[in-house]
């Protein structure tokens, strides 16, 4: 059975009003009751009804993240240090893979706070109608959820990519190679490649000498078999972009068993500025910016909306930061 305010007011012998000021700490209480009070909600494993507390408070506490996916490790690590922002406030996070259509109703029947969206936009989606809210969103890029208290935060993937084949360029590279998801519906991922280009044509690559090795997906698999790709071309590149992390992660395991070493062989720097590329079988440089203070700008943007505080319509772009490990080395003459 659950229990309910009442059921600690007459346990504890005092009004249903002083209970529901002491656990939410209202200083109207005396410390000792409120102390007694709370000790007991405890015991009895009270759980705070939110729908009920919303309609008082006109707040949830609650946050919904929609994601297109649960398997990319990037997501993964963002999106947990965004709780762990949020938490720290007082806020839950719901966690949600619909179409962004679902997912506005569902998080609107919620009665959510605030709304993150992590969306990658499809074909069929680019075509869809715009999401209309009231709940204040931030969007990591595009978004169909529209609203006039509606932020983006975002990196700017354009120049991460410029500054990696700068930074690989420098080691002496002149054929190096972009591994990534290069589909032209996805605005994000044509970012990176007009990056690459850009930077590619800045360092005076010749064309023959800066393509593209089309992924066609973001997953660990798409990178395996764009590895074996690479591995079976005539003109190997001596170095490697890739586009995300677990593109890095199945592209490194694919050229690691065909023989390669990196960075002897093969230097690689991956999009993805986040801890795990340092775990993997060869600790991968990453260019992008660092997922801690990424997280850190996109859960202060949402709470200064929530708040009221701040312009609710702004775009914040992150810039880029180059960590360097054991995956690049000079070109040895």
């Amino acid at each position: 059975m659950n229990v309910t305010i009442k059921d600690i007011a007459r346990l504890a012998g005092v009004s249903y009003s002083t209970v529901s000021k002491a656990l939410n700490d209202s200083p109207l209480v005396r410390p000792e009751t409120k102390t007694r009070i709370v000790e007991l909600a405890a015991q009895l494993g009270y759980e705070p009804n939110f729908a009920a507390k919303s309609l008082v408070s006109r707040r949830s506490m609650t946050v919904g993240v929609l994601l297109p996916s649960l398997e990319r490790v990037a997501l993964s690590a963002l999106v947990s240090r965004i709780n762990d922002a949020l938490s720290e406030k007082g806020y839950e996070m719901i966690l949600s893979i619909l179409p962004p259509t679902a997912a506005a109703k569902l998080f609107q029947r919620l009665q959510v706070d605030g709304i993150v969206v992590f969306e990658d936009i499809t074909p069929e989606e680019r075509n869809a109608e715009p999401v209309a809210t009231d709940i204040p969103v931030v969007s990591i890029g595009a978004s169909h959820l529209v609203g006039s208290r509606y932020a983006v935060v975002d990196v700017k993937r354009k120049d991460a990519l410029r500054e990696a084949v700068t930074y690989l360029a420098s080691l002496g590279h002149t054929r190096i190679a972009y591994v990534g998801d290069a589909r032209e519906a996805d605005s994000k991922q044509q970012e990176k490649v007009a990056g690459f280009m850009e930077g590619a044509f800045a360092c005076g690559l010749a064309p023959s000498d800066a393509f593209v090795l089309n992924s066609d997906g973001n997953t660990w698999r798409d990178g395996y078999e764009a590895g074996r790709k690479l591995l079976a071309l005539e003109a190997k590149p001596t170095a490697v972009v890739t586009g995300a992390y677990d593109v890095t992660a199945g592209f490194l395991r694919a050229v690691l068993d065909g023989g390669l070493r990196v960075p002897d062989d093969l230097s690689l720097v991956s999009y993805d500025n986040i801890p795990q590329l340092s775990e993997l079988d060869v600790p991968v440089t990453a260019v992008g910016a660092p997922v801690t203070l990424f997280a850190e700008r996109i859960a202060g943007a949402l709470l200064d909306i929530m708040a009221g505080s701040g312009p609710a319509r702004r775009t914040e772009l992150l810039d880029a930061k180059l960590e360097e490990r054991a995956s690049a080395t000079r070109v040895r003459g």
